[in-house]
Parts: structure tokens; C-alpha cells; sequence
């Protein structure tokens, strides 16, 4: 389970007031928020690397300390560039390497699977990698950490419909799997379709809460143009 009481932070143009929420196990909430840059901030603070100002994070009861803790919920950000990984290894040296760190084998490759991965990827250098391929090996990676909660920044956005699809198989899975799953971004029509229950941020505030069933009998046009535009 996620919980989020009262979290609240004023930091330059980012705002949060009072933000609580409570995610269960089995369950995909999509929380909606305008900016991609307030949804990079948001996901700092619940993954423990930029404090709230006031409130609380906890991860099935166990309150967030900070980025030391990292089995609370595994984070999975969007990638878009590759500075930051070891992109002259191959692919196969990668996962070895963090395997040997402690991350399950078959967990990684049941991910490879759904994406129709192909062995021959794991000879190839990470930086000649195709961008779609990189992500399902990023991804791969995050789902293979041993946690029950799952926090994900817009990690489909710019994506192929293809690669979409695959992410929404193994998203799928996770949610029958058992894990609580918090999804930011800002897409209304992909939430509407993928999440249980969806929230509306606007200036920090959560304004709006509905169940994706009841989201498609509204009109979603005017829901954007009153929390999103």
C-alpha cells in the first residue's frame, strides 16, 4: 500500500498543499498534473530525494527515510537521455552486473518477454540500442527490485503505440500481481483507460478524485480544459 498524508511543500514555482492519498495493493491510481516538471518534483519527494516541506510518505506502513531505503517501492522515472547509464557496456555485461547485485534473472527476462525481446539485443553495445528497446531494458530492470509498490513517472510519454501497448501488458501484471501502482503524468485519456481510480492536481491541490469507470461517462474534454489546461 502507498499512503501520502498531508504533504505539502512551497519550493520556487513547484507548489503542494496538504496532498493525501492512499493507493492499495492491487490497485493502478493515475494522479493528473498539468506540468511534466511539477510531475519530475513530485516523483523526487516520493522516491526520497527532495524532502516535502510537511506530511508524510509511506510504503505498505513504513514511512519513507530518504533514498537510502530504496526496497520501500521500486521508481521508475522516464528516460530520455542515456547520460546517466553505463552505455558502453553491452547489454548482457549490464544485467549480469546487476544481477550479481542481487536482481532475479527470470524476473528480468519474464519483462523481455512480454516485449519480444530478442537474445541478439543482449550483444549489442547500450548506447547503439534502439530508444524503445532501452526503455523495456530499463524497465525490465525496475520491475525485477523486490517491492510491493510501484511509483511511475510518465514513463510511456513519447512512445510508439506499440511499445504502449507492451507497457500496459506488464502494467496489467503487476496490478494482478498484487502491487499497489502510482502513475504521474498528464494524460487524461491514457489514465481514463489504464488506471482503477484517477486524481486532478491543479496549483498543488488535489481537486477532483473519480473511478476510471465513472471518468468515461463524463466528459473528459471539459475535465482537461477545467483541471489541465
Amino acid at each position: 500500500m502507498i499512503a501520502l498524508k498531508n504533504l505539502t511543500l512551497e519550493k520556487d514555482d513547484f507548489y503542494l498543499s496538504a496532498l493525501s492519498l492512499e493507493i492499495a495493493a492491487g490497485e493502478i491510481y493515475f494522479l493528473l498534473n498539468r506540468l511534466d516538471q511539477d510531475n519530475d518534483f513530485l516523483f523526487l519527494i516520493l522516491s526520497g530525494f527532495q524532502a516535502a516541506g510537511n506530511g508524510e510518505i509511506s510504503y505498505d506502513g513504513n514511512r519513507l527515510l530518504g533514498a537510502k531505503h530504496p526496497e520501500t517501492a521500486v521508481f521508475i522515472d522516464r528516460v530520455n537521455d542515456r547520460a546517466d547509464f553505463d552505455t558502453e557496456a553491452r547489454l548482457g555485461q549490464w544485467f549480469d552486473f546487476l544481477c550479481a547485485q542481487g536482481l532475479g534473472s527470470e524476473d528480468i527476462f519474464k519483462t523481455l518477454l512480454v516485449g519480444n525481446f530478442h537474445e541478439r539485443q543482449l550483444k549489442k553495445m547500450v548506447r547503439d540500442l534502439a530508444p524503445e528497446t532501452f526503455k523495456l531494458a530499463y524497465l525490465a530492470i525496475c520491475l525485477a527490485a523486490n517491492s510491493a509498490n510501484v511509483v511511475i513517472n510518465n514513463f510511456i510519454k513519447g512512445s510508439g503505440k506499440n511499445f504502449e501497448l507492451k507497457f500496459n501488458k506488464l502494467l496489467l501484471q503487476q496490478k494482478a500481481a498484487g502491487r499497489a501502482i502510482l502513475f504521474l503524468g498528464s494524460d487524461i485519456f491514457y489514465a481514463s483507460e489504464i488506471a482503477d481510480r484517477v486524481g486532478f492536481l491543479k496549483n498543488g491541490r488535489l481537486m477532483f478524485e473519480a473511478a476510471a469507470a465513472d471518468l468515461k461517462e463524463m466528459d473528459i474534454k471539459d475535465l482537461y480544459l477545467k483541471f489541465l489546461n
